[in-house]
């Protein structure tokens, strides 16, 4: 397996794959998402896909780098929208 390094600082102290959260009043919460919207005009059923962000971040420096676990998903989502 490959070494990850950072790429503002060098280091490879790097901890991928986190959950970054959001939380309410009482403690309760839920993982930041990304939504493309199929149908943003619609008034209800705007066909959204929705991926979960994660992020990775640097031990050393504090670089953070955000990412989704299924890119295409959004992307087909979106390119239909536009291309409707």
């Amino acid at each position: 397996m490959a070494t990850m390094k950072c790429p503002r600082c060098g280091s490879e102290n790097i901890m991928p794959n986190l959950r970054i959260r959001d939380r309410y009043e009482r403690g309760l919460g839920q993982d930041l998402e990304v939504e493309v919207q199929g149908n943003p005009g619609a008034l209800i059923f705007k066909g959204a896909h929705r991926e979960t962000l994660r992020a990775t971040v640097c031990g050393e420096c504090g670089n953070v780098g955000l990412s989704v676990e299924n890119p295409k998903g959004l992307w087909e989502t979106y390119s239909q929208r536009e291309n409707s």
